[in-house]
């Protein structure tokens, strides 16, 4: 029966392991800094991309972060012409048919920013994105684009649900990090585009769940998101200054005054374009101040063909762009922001849409500035983003803007801060975690409840049942045991440890009795003997038949003795077989067999058990996101919607590796693994659009003929389709 000691002991150990626990689950997930390239890509400007791997196996592709989308989007193999050169400049290929993991969903129209004039479609389905070696979420929505009005994929910041009609919501990448990963502190993020003109390519930078606080100058000024979550800011003044010893030949005022206050509104801070998309006063004040000219056929401002005004002769007048920022369009409460011109000397390089020019064609300098047709289409480009950086918590609803630093202490040491999650969040926490408890506090809660309940029920058990057993039993003989703190107990003269035998279970030690007990001891005057067996006369007798050397060899310590078994049914059996073999109650020791293991034994390369491999499948097809329940009416916030307006829905096909018989308006259809998931669609894809009575409506589906999967799908050329430009190698 065990002691009181004994239970504490085992009390205490509980205590400390689960006090361990809680304090291991206590702590919040740590922001993931995502993985910038050093490669500075793009045909409308020179940037940063982030490295993501998708799809299983991994295939590793080049995005440009996006504040308004939740998707990713790829580059699919029929992007390129098939050459090195291509896949290298759009940040690699994803080919859906070679990752077993990605379900098909179908061909829809992209139509991101439709206000802005961005069209084109995109092959869907769900695959896995994984941000490094232990960070990776499943079933993420993601997009094959295969034409080059978007040279260059996106990776979706934004958190605005997507369905599938007919199955459940599918959560973007912030909220999956969060919900179902619990990889990030919350739904927030830190992100400036990097400068390659900075330093030697300052890269970009962005963190998930946290900011890199090395990369800004911190300020007290703070911003609203939008009712769905779009990062918008009120631009109250934009001027124009120079530094030089001589003002330029057609300014008036130094410095010169380029959007007025008269003239502030809300502009929405878009990371996936690169321009500013401004009032039309304003883009010509911007002409006048730098003698650009307007080319129609691109839609850009350029420099003029007469060398009057150049690169490098505004790099020498030393220019700088203020742009003073407010929650609200005319605030008092506002913060200033100055860009260098370099932040806007990009170039164009083929093939950017309607560019005249050719893979050997020199780069066609421009300074990114759109007009924009009203006032939905204020926008706020990555060129801005190079010189500031923006912080977003979307659960408190609120951002950021700072300056950006550029030293080579910041670029080279990250200095992580957490953005927790508020007390009282309405957003979704971990899954298993209640409302406004952080996943720590419910791991401290349950731990504690469950060190309360064992105690109480040890100390039930020792104070009811054990005392009863006890008490039924008085004249049971106790065992005495030594608590854990007892056995390091010493006395205060005492100077060495007392080490004591471990003995026989088979022989209990035995412990002083009352003078009611009996003493079981022999007694001292007569000698007894344990009765032998006869000894066999050769035990005596050597090998030259001198019984005293037998003797003396007998008793060596070097060759000790070995007892005859004790059971004399072997005992005979040996003697009639004449043999001398010696027998002992235990088997003689043999040491174990020793496994030689060498480290060339052991593969560095052993299989990892990984969730980047596991999907969940869904039973339904089709596309129409449904926004978050916090819908806006406001014609300035233009968060990206999701792919929307399902095709005609039809039974989901058994093999998932191929979009046959799922995407229902593809001309290029395969049921193997190793066809190239690019259809194509007979009409147009299925568009999506708002409409007053839902935030999504169906549009563009003709009949349902159109919609349906050929009966004999057409068979897949062995190379997807040349684009309409193509490199040499």
């Amino acid at each position: 029966m065990p002691s009181f000691h004994s239970i504490y002991d085992g009390l205490l150990i509980a205590s400390v392991v689960l006090l361990w626990l809680s304090s291991t689950g206590a702590s919040e997930p740590a922001p993931i800094v995502a993985t910038a390239s050093t490669d500075f890509l793009g045909y409308d400007g020179s940037w940063s991309a982030i490295s993501v791997r998708v799809g299983s196996p991994e295939q590793y592709v080049l995005l440009l972060p996006s504040t308004l989308g939740q998707e990713t989007w790829v580059v699919g193999p029929a992007g390129c012409d098939g050459t090195t050169v291509c896949e290298n400049k759009r940040g690699g290929l994803f080919a859906a048919n070679e990752s077993i993991s990605f379900r098909p969903q179908g061909l829809y129209e992209l139509n991101f920013e439709p206000q802005l004039g961005n069209t084109g479609s995109g092959y869907y389905g769900l695959d896995t994105v994984i941000l490094d070696d232990a960070t990776y979420v499943s079933d993420q929505i993601v997009a094959v684009v295969n034409s080059t009005d978007y040279w260059i994929g996106s990776l979706g910041l934004g958190v605005q649900n997507t369905r599938f009609s007919g199955s459940e919501n599918i959560s973007p990448l912030l909220s999956s990090l969060v919900e179902q990963e619990n990889d990030i502190p919350s739904r927030s993020y830190g992100y400036t585009a990097g400068a390659v003109y900075r330093l030697k390519s300052v890269p970009a930078s962005l963190v998930l769940g946290g900011i890199d606080a090395n990369r800004f100058v911190p300020n007290d000024m703070s911003f609203t998101l939008s009712q769905d979550y779009a990062p918008i800011v009120a631009i109250n003044s934009i001027s124009l200054s120079s530094g030089a010893d001589s003002l330029p030949p057609n300014w008036d005022s130094n410095p010169q005054t380029l959007l007025s206050l008269d003239q502030a509104d809300l502009f929405t801070i878009d990371s996936s374009t690169p321009f500013l998309w401004l009032p039309e006063p304003a883009c010509e004040a911007f002409a006048n101040a730098l003698n650009l000219t307007y080319d129609e056929t691109l839609q850009l401002y350029l420099f003029p063909s007469d060398n009057s005004s150049s690169p490098s002769r505004l790099d020498a007048w030393n220019l700088t762009f203020t742009f003073a920022l407010s929650n609200l369009p005319g605030s008092s409460s506002q913060i200033e922001f100055t860009l260098p011109y370099d932040a806007f000397n990009l170039q164009l390089t083929y093939p950017f849409p309607n560019l005249d020019a050719s893979f050997t064609s020199a780069p066609t300098n421009y300074f990114p500035l759109r007009k924009a047709a009203n006032s939905t289409q204020y926008t706020i480009g990555r060129a801005f983003l190079q010189e500031t950086y923006l912080a977003v918590d979307y659960e408190r609803n609120n951002f950021s803007v700072s300056q950006a630093v550029f030293t080579m202490d910041a670029v080279s040491n990250v200095n992580l801060l957490s953005i927790s999650r508020p007390a009282g969040s309405t957003w979704p926490g971990p899954q298993g975690s209640a409302s406004g408890l952080s996943t720590g506090a419910m791991a401290g809660i349950g731990i504690g409840a469950g060190l309360i309940t064992l105690i109480t029920l040890m100390l039930i058990w020792w104070f009811c049942i054990h005392k009863r057993r006890s008490s039924n039993n008085p004249g049971a003989e106790k065992e005495k045991r030594r608590s854990l703190l007892g056995r390091f107990h010493r006395t205060p003269d005492s100077q060495t440890t007392v080490s004591e035998l471990l003995g026989d279970k088979r022989q209990p030690t035995e412990v002083p009795a009352d003078s009611s007990a009996s003493r079981f001891e022999l007694s001292g005057n007569t000698t007894f003997e344990m009765p032998a067996g006869p000894v066999s006369p050769s035990f005596y007798q050597g090998t030259n038949g001198n019984r005293r050397t037998s003797a003396l060899s007998r008793n060596d310590p070097r060759r000790p003795a070995e007892l005859e078994q004790q059971n004399s049914a072997d005992k005979a059996a040996e003697a009639a077989a004449g043999s001398e073999r010696s027998g002992s109650p235990v088997p003689p020791y043999s040491p174990a067999e020793i496994n030689h293991r060498f480290s060339n034994s052991i593969s560095p390369y052993s299989v990892r058990n990984s969730r980047a491999f596991e999907t969940v499948s869904s039973g339904e097809q089709g596309i129409s996101p449904v926004g978050h329940s916090r819908q806006s009416s406001n014609s300035n916030s233009r968060s990206m919607s999701s792919p929307i307006s399902p095709e005609v829905a039809s039974p989901r096909p058994q093999n998932l590796l191929s979009p046959g018989g799922n995407d229902s308006s593809t001309s290029s259809t395969s049921t193997g693994h190793n066809s190239l998931l690019v259809p194509q669609l007979g009409g147009r894809p299925p568009s999506r659009s708002p409409s007053t009575g839902s935030r999504f409506v169906e549009e563009g589906l003709s009949t349902v003929a159109e919609e349906r999967v050929p009966s004999s799908p057409p068979p897949v050329r062995p190379h997807p389709p040349s684009p309409r430009f193509s490199w040499e190698q």
